[in-house]
């Protein structure tokens, strides 16, 4: 069965960083409380878990449509 939260891998999505965090990015997309990515603690973890309505995939690449932007480093 194709769960709901595989779909947003293949679409096109933005994801800029939460304030106050440099693990959890949210899209403009859907809201951040049904949405998120958050990066891990690599390599002792996946890379990223995707978040959506109540389910989470790990996986340690983005999918080539998603654009992450990363908080300039201070």
């Amino acid at each position: 069965m194709f769960k709901k939260i595989n779909r947003l891998i293949w679409l096109p999505l933005n994801w800029s960083p939460l304030i106050h965090t440099d693990r959890d990015f949210i899209t403009d997309k859907y809201p951040s409380d049904i949405c998120y990515l958050r990066m891990n603690d690599f390599p002792d973890e996946p890379l990223w878990t995707l978040f959506y309505k109540g389910e989470s995939i790990d996986f340690d690449d983005t999918p080539s449509l998603w654009n992450v932007t990363y908080r300039d480093a201070k």
